[in-house]
């Protein structure tokens, strides 16, 4: 189930502020909208009155960014109602207004990640993570491979935290990108700052769901950038020549299977497609259940230890 994210550690306050921005934005938008409904009831009080006026440029901009109250308050107080600027605006403003509240209390609910990923955010003679603005690094023994993995729309990105260490440890570097509200179709190009931070001889762009779409569609606009793509339970988006590794679970009630059975047409490099027998959606990542995914019949850490292997083999391969 969604889980509104409430706590807040020292270390991660930027990470909070980015991330609940959102929230701000939404007090924001609550506060002005109240501010719009007392002063159209303010107005319409002096204009009975006949007393000095609210400037009609004034109301209009309130409701701009608080319309519900403005179209509120001129109802309520049958205020503005014959004016055509009002009539039409003023409700415009109002739609607007509860369509970004409506978004930002959607993307404010996002699956959190469990004990698991927590538990291996510290690094040890193996793998050392660190943490910054922008993402999670967990750089292993690998001196020229690094990939870039894009988390799930919704999903804490230290979800995928307990797969992506598993991968340090053998394969490649891991750079995990933190995503505008938990949705990396705002983040896409976060990629950039991390090929300049990072330099390596090879680089990788992945990621789960969501956030393996956009990192195909990403790769698909920088094809000499990368070796290959890796892609969890996701599709790629356009035509691409990079090397394209597919891995998804068998009980997965999410991934649009009509988008996979194409995916090998739009690539004319070479394609690799695993199907984890057992595996679902989610456990990819350690976020718990996610509605409308189908139940897996192996746990989570066997589903991420077969994927580990199944990269290294692709990464074997090239």
């Amino acid at each position: 189930m969604y889980l509104f994210r409430v706590e807040l550690s020292t270390e991660r306050e930027k990470v909070f502020a980015e991330n609940n921005a959102s929230m701000l934005v939404l007090f924001v938008l609550s506060v002005l909208s109240v501010i719009a409904f007392i002063l159209f009831g303010i107005d319409k009080r002096r204009a009975i009155r006949q007393r000095w006026r609210i400037p009609e440029r004034t109301l209009l901009a309130i409701s701009f960014f608080g319309g519900a109250g403005g179209l509120l308050g001129m109802l309520l107080f049958h205020h503005k109602t014959r004016k055509w600027k009002f009539r039409i605006l003023v409700p415009l403003f109002a739609v607007l207004d509860l369509t970004v509240i409506a978004f930002l209390l959607w993307a404010s609910a996002y699956y959190s990640a469990g004990e698991t990923a927590a538990a291996v955010l510290q690094s040890d003679g193996v793998v050392s993570v660190e943490e910054s603005s922008t993402a999670w690094m967990f750089d292993g023994p690998s001196e020229d491979r690094l990939l870039i993995f894009y988390p799930g729309a919704k999903v804490e990105e230290t979800a995928y935290a307990p797969l992506l260490r598993k991968l340090a440890e053998k394969e490649m570097d891991v750079c995990l990108v933190k995503m505008p509200l938990h949705l990396a179709f705002f983040g896409m190009n976060r990629a950039d700052k991390i090929l300049e931070q990072y330099p390596r001889s090879h680089f990788y762009i992945g990621g789960h769901s969501l956030g393996g779409a956009m990192a195909a569609y990403y790769a698909a606009a920088h094809e000499n950038t990368f070796d290959g793509i890796i892609l969890l339970a996701a599709y790629p988006v356009k035509e691409m020549t990079t090397d394209t590794l597919l891995i998804y679970g068998s009980e997965d009630g999410i991934l649009n299977m009509d988008r996979v059975g194409n995916a090998e047409a739009l690539i004319s490099g070479r394609y690799r497609e695993y199907i984890i027998d057992g595996g679902n959606h989610a456990q990819f990542g350690d976020y718990g259940e996610q509605r409308g995914d189908g139940a897996g019949r192996i746990d989570a850490q066997r589903q991420q230890e077969l994927t580990v292997q199944e990269i290294g083999r692709f990464l074997n391969e090239q």
